[in-house]
């Protein structure tokens, strides 16, 4: 069985759709996404059956637009495993080194930095 967490980027589009709107149609995802780029409903469709084969989407029979969509993964949950993939990946898993590229490149405000600070002296 494929890992319901392993989401390419273009299911990713469908999956923040269906976290921000909750349960959609397919005419009701196609236009939320047609916001940011014109899509095929027809794509959109194939990535819809592979998120639910995937188990990342469920679908349910509605009499009033086909079928329904809804996520069966927290978008939280999502993002802490992209997180720590993106983490073993690139870092081997080391923190230090990622958090030190983004200071060293500047990626990270020194406002951002002294919150991070902040919130770390704050969990003792």
């Amino acid at each position: 069985m494929q890992d319901k967490y392993d989401i390419t980027d273009s299911e990713l589009e469908i999956m923040q759709v269906l976290w921000n709107n909750g349960d959609c149609g397919l005419t009701e995802i196609v236009t939320e996404l047609d916001k940011t780029k014109t899509r095929n409903k027809n794509t959109v469709k194939t990535l819809l059956y592979r998120l639910v084969d995937k188990g990342s989407v469920k679908s349910k029979k509605s009499n009033r637009q086909g079928f329904v969509y809804s996520p069966t993964i927290s978008e939280r949950k999502y993002l802490a495993k992209a997180n720590t993939s993106f983490l073993e990946k690139l870092y081997k898993g080391n923190m230090e080194k990622l958090l030190l590229n983004f200071v060293e490149d500047k990626a990270v405000s020194k406002e951002e930095l002294k919150k991070l600070v902040d919130m770390l002296e704050s969990e003792d």
